[in-house]
């Protein structure tokens, strides 16, 4: 959903709360928004996407950071997660604006697989769109939604959704201190979690 000056502020919002220095996997990783800003802070990154038409503005965009050691660009969908990035593991696993334009089970394998390339200790942040709790939030909402849905379609080709229960799900997966919070008028959430000592080395 494009929101007109919003996601950038939540991008930010998400580069912020990974620590500098650290190894990162972007799941979803688009043109590069998100990457460009966690290189900003002396990450090294590892971005997976299915769109090729995107990740060529990354590869542009980026272009001085390829091939320094710091910067890993990969087209692939969610289900190759397994495949390409077997035996890695990272400092943090980011998924920003992702699990809104998956289905219920790609959504699934995606939480299911950031999981288990964290390192123990590892922490996921998850920023996604949801619906407002409050009833005039919620109302508002949906009447801004529609006409930006149409303008996401018109340049993307895809839909998108609102996520639910999004500290829930990581806290099923094991992930503790899981905390969410809230950014424009309740329509996004970012939660973040920490995988567990005890539970990686089970």
């Amino acid at each position: 959903m494009i929101s007109l000056g919003r996601i950038g502020r939540l991008y930010r919002q998400v580069a912020d709360r990974v620590n500098e220095g650290s190894e990162v996997l972007e799941i979803g990783c688009g043109t590069g928004a998100v990457t460009s800003l966690l290189l900003a802070r002396r990450c090294t990154v590892t971005g997976v996407d299915r769109s090729k038409q995107m990740l060529d503005v990354a590869r542009r965009k980026l272009a001085p950071e390829l091939g320094t050691g710091r910067l890993e660009l990969h087209e692939l969908n969610i289900t190759g997660l397994d495949r390409v990035l077997a035996g890695r593991s990272f400092d943090f696993v980011v998924c920003c604006l992702v699990l809104s334009e998956l289905s219920k089970a790609e959504e699934r394998f995606a939480l299911d697989e950031a999981y288990r390339l964290l390192r123990p200790g590892g922490t996921l942040i998850v920023a996604d769109e949801v619906a407002p709790a409050a009833r005039l939030s919620r109302l508002w909402y949906q009447l801004q939604r529609l006409p930006l849905m149409a303008l996401t379609y018109a340049v993307t080709q895809t839909t998108t959704h609102h996520t639910e229960d999004l500290a829930e799900k990581l806290g099923q997966r094991g992930l503790e201190h899981v905390g969410v919070e809230s950014f424009h008028g309740g329509s996004f959430h970012i939660v973040r979690g920490s995988k567990c000592l005890q539970q990686a080395a089970a």
